[in-house]
């Protein structure tokens, strides 16, 4: 495995492959009103791919535009992108499978990355929310919850689909708190995991500690990365 990857605020994830691909997975940028974030949209103009969990301002808030500076490809649930299509001047030839996008169980696939969605709990403005396996050709398997509680489905995807680093959000109030996001972890049984979201909450550092040791205590087979922003993390 070799490339790089950020944590860039709530969950907004960069990833770039050793073959220099840029992926971002649920972008929200300065530019959109994002004070976690460093950057405004202009930093990403050399993206190749945006991965997109659900459509709430926090995970959709930048896809469009930095697919429009961009040119990159965006993939998501179906009717999500058919909004940003309509309403926010997105082409349907930038969106996966011929402007469909994707719906749970789904996904797309190319020369260098296959893309599988899973099951999310949680809502969303349109469509459904989902979770997401990315499948490198020339690297590792990242998993990018989105938002969710836990689902038992877990287990599933991580036996089918090996997973090296799992990014879980922590933000109790409105999906796993740091109990249940270890027993994700146990469920998924990824190399790694990398908590993330844990800034909305009250108390990020104690968020972000409470899941450290107690994660690293159940499941102490698995590397917990103690998150921080816009620090590159070579994988």
């Amino acid at each position: 495995m070799r490339g790089k990857l950020r944590w860039l605020g709530v969950a907004f994830i960069e990833y770039i492959t050793q073959a220099g691909k840029h992926i971002l997975f649920d972008p929200w940028t300065q530019s959109q009103g994002n004070d976690c974030c460093p950057y405004e949209n202009d930093a990403f103009a050399q993206t190749d791919l945006i991965l997109v969990s659900h459509d709430h301002f926090d995970h959709i808030g930048s896809a469009a535009s930095i697919t429009n500076l961009s040119g990159a490809q965006l993939g998501g649930p179906d009717e999500s992108m058919k909004r940003l299509i309509a309403e926010e001047g997105v082409s349907p030839t930038s969106v996966v499978n011929n402007g469909g996008g994707y719906l749970v169980g789904g996904g797309f696939e190319n020369s260098w990355i296959k893309v599988v969605t899973t099951p999310a709990h949680h809502t969303s403005q349109t469509s459904m929310p989902l979770g997401t396996i990315a499948i490198f050709a020339d690297g590792p398997t990242l998993y990018h919850a989105g938002d969710t509680s836990i689902v038992s489905e877990m287990e599933i995807f991580g036996r089918l689909y090996p997973i090296d680093i799992a990014f879980l959000p922590i933000f109790a109030p409105a999906m796993m708190d740091y109990v249940q996001a270890t027993e994700a972890v146990r469920l998924l049984n990824p190399k790694k995991v990398m908590p993330i979201h844990f800034d909305f909450c009250q108390d990020p550092e104690t968020e972000l500690e409470r899941f450290v040791h107690y994660c690293q205590q159940k499941n102490p087979h698995v590397e917990v990365i103690s998150t921080q922003k816009d620090v590159f993390y070579m994988v």
